[in-house]
């Protein structure tokens, strides 16, 4: 008896430990039974066991998956699961996400639908991670195809709300100058799109933003990346990369100057000036627009001529 105990104590010990891993190819060692005995495993791992299974075995484990998952119940379940897993990627609880879609009032802030288990959506910023609120499935892929650029979202809205079945003239000029309106409405009168909308903002516009931006003690600079700057940079440029001809009208300041120079830098086809009241100071860099008029009729039958526009 003594002998056989001895045996079976060399067995255990002079048995090699390490094997490789059928699936991985991993060195592992084999666990060290009390009877010696049992099958040698040639995985790693339960993982490796069941990935060895499914590459016998994956038309069996496909239609398993698709039976628990078609399962009302458990649809309810994966998306629940999903939503945990979300919440705690980004450092929330269950009642961090309660708070806020009772914020919201249960409703998507992008089109403000009510949302439902299925549809809602966990959106938040992919730069810094922090979440920004609950969105419903479409406009958290609609956030997604335009990467989260609200320049996409402001030239989307103009291009919706223009009709481009006519020629878009977009008039340049100063909020000061009283004779914006009195162009647009000439150059409507051809039944061509004017865009002089941004002139609705009053003559003194420019001063109130600056009076405003002093009064919370902020620097230009500040002042430039406020929401409100940046909401008039996004709707005038919007509307300037969707138009087919631009119209500096004299006289303008140093912001209808710029804008004039990336409409010709765009490649806008058509840059014109018009300049009714000759200045004192000559300036030959005018030069960079198509064309220069003294004339407001003389603009206006260009125009025609531009797009073959009969009276």
């Amino acid at each position: 008896m003594a002998g056989l105990l001895e045996c079976r104590s060399s067995t255990i010990v002079d048995r090699p430990t390490e094997t490789l891993c059928a699936v991985c190819g991993t060195i592992f060692n084999q666990p060290v039974r009390a009877q010696g005995g049992g099958r040698r495993s040639i995985y790693c791992s339960g993982k490796c066991r069941s990935l060895d299974w499914i590459r016998g075995n994956g038309g069996k484990r496909k239609a398993s998956v698709l039976k628990y998952d078609n399962k009302p119940e458990n649809k309810t379940k994966k998306i629940l699961r999903t939503r945990r897993t979300t919440l705690r990627r980004h450092g929330l609880v269950e009642a961090d996400f309660q708070a806020m879609l009772t914020r919201q009032r249960g409703h998507c802030l992008g089109c403000n639908c009510t949302l439902s288990t299925k549809t809602l959506r966990i959106d938040h910023d992919h730069l810094t991670d922090r979440v920004r609120g609950l969105i419903c499935n479409n406009c958290n892929l609609a956030l997604g195809l335009v990467r989260d650029d609200r320049a996409r979202l402001y030239q989307l809205a103009a291009y919706l709300e223009l009709d481009r079945t006519k020629p878009v003239v977009y008039l340049i000029g100063s909020l000061r100058n009283p004779k914006v309106v009195h162009v647009g409405n000439a150059i409507r009168g051809l039944g061509m799109e004017c865009i002089d909308n941004w002139h609705a903002a009053g003559k003194i516009a420019d001063d109130a933003w600056r009076d405003y931006s002093h009064a919370q003690n902020k620097t230009y600079k500040e002042a430039l990346d406020s929401r409100e700057a940046k909401h008039i940079y996004h709707f005038d440029k919007a509307y300037l990369n969707l138009c087919d001809v631009v119209v500096l009208l004299y006289p303008a300041g140093k912001s209808a100057h710029i804008e004039l120079g990336y409409a010709v830098g765009l490649g806008v086809p058509r840059s014109y000036i018009l300049l009714e009241d000759v200045p004192h100071r000559y300036d030959v860099m005018t030069q960079f627009a198509t064309s220069i008029f003294f004339d407001l009729e003389n603009l206006l039958t260009a125009l025609k001529a531009d797009y073959n526009i009969v009276d």
